[in-house]
């Protein structure tokens, strides 16, 4: 085992070294090599622990799938996600996948079929499958089998494929942050909204978030192409972005909007800020409605045109979240259950 170029190596190529993965996955069998470098090398200890969290975020399997089985997965799993229900007019809207039991049904069959499928081993294109989720409250970050890095905001869910041609396809339902590793033969990453827009790259770091009733992309480095498909049509829009740019789809009427924006107040939230420019109480109403499921309800209306500006820590606890945008609103945050009403101090 050569340690020539250990010490340049990043929590990211660590991770993808079989080696340091036997070690991470196999703790029961002692590795003196890696015990015995880290002692050498105390200093590489956050990058390590970088590292270690990276290599348990991998879970994947290989399933040897045809096209057609590919298709009926597909449909299998996503079948009963299309259909929403009504909205209630609650203050901040609830997406209706959060009430419904098609979803969870739609999953466990598509863990069904995805497991015949592994035992059967039917002929076909290699295929590797990998899917995850979030809770209230949480993020995730996960290195992808193609080397491509993922943050997933909290209450999102993401499922992730790549065929034998090395074609990549994530299914993403909440928010995500991602960091595409370009390949060397410059395979595409594609990221399917099932509300008739994808997002397709070669290597770029960029984020979606389909909750609510738009989905928002917003392009931080690199470039890429959309694909807006029109409600009923089968007929697609392509449309680029670039760095700095950003497209809202609402997902009712199909219509879309591209500008110019600050990348940073739209991914920063990958990194642990909240970066608030102008930031009403409505926007920290939609914040902790995302992210914990939390419904602000304000009596005065006119409380919800308060702007602040500046930067803060996110704390994935909603007592601590609501504390802090407390301080910053100078507003009275009174919690019932899942609604937290707001006052004047």
């Amino acid at each position: 085992m050569a340690a020539s170029n250990y010490l340049s190596y990043t929590a990211r190529e660590f991770a993808m070294d079989k080696d340091f993965q036997e070690w991470v996955l196999h703790p029961e069998l002692r590795n003196v090599y890696w015990e015995t470098w880290l002692g050498q090398h105390p200093e590489k200890e956050p990058i390590i622990s970088d590292a270690r969290q990276l290599v348990h975020s991998i879970r994947f399997k290989s399933y040897t799938l045809s096209a057609t089985d590919k298709e009926q997965l597909w449909d299998a799993v996503w079948s009963g996600m299309a259909e929403e229900e009504t909205d209630k007019d609650p203050v901040v809207s609830t997406p209706w996948w959060k009430y419904t039991w098609k979803y969870a049904a739609a999953v466990l069959l598509g863990i069904l079929v995805a497991g015949a499928w592994w035992w059967m081993q039917s002929p076909g294109t290699e295929q590797t499958i990998l899917s995850t989720h979030t809770k209230l409250g949480e993020t995730r970050r996960l290195l992808l089998p193609d080397s491509s890095e993922v943050t997933l905001n909290a209450d999102s869910r993401l499922l992730y494929a790549i065929t034998g041609s090395g074609k990549r396809e994530v299914w993403l339902d909440g928010e995500a942050f991602f960091h595409v590793k370009h390949t060397t033969s410059g395979q595409k990453f594609i990221v399917h909204t099932y509300d008739n827009l994808n997002v397709e790259v070669i290597g770029t770091q960029f984020n979606v978030n389909s909750t609510g009733k738009e989905i928002v992309v917003v392009l931080q480095q690199g470039s890429i192409l959309l694909n807006i498909g029109e409600p009923g049509k089968g007929k697609a829009t392509e449309l680029y972005l670039h760095p700095g740019e950003m497209l809202r789809y609402n997902k009712q009427d199909g219509d879309y909007v591209k500008k110019s924006v600050d990348a940073d107040h739209y991914t920063s939230w990958h990194t642990g800020r909240l970066i608030m420019d102008d930031f009403t109480l409505a926007d920290a109403a939609i914040f902790m409605q995302q992210v914990f499921g939390k419904t602000l309800i304000v009596r005065d209306s006119q409380l919800l045109k308060y702007k602040v500006s500046g930067s803060m820590p996110i704390i994935y606890n909603p007592d601590t979240m609501m504390t802090q945008l407390g301080k910053v609103f100078r507003m009275q945050f009174n919690q019932r259950g899942d609604e937290v009403w707001i006052h004047k101090q």
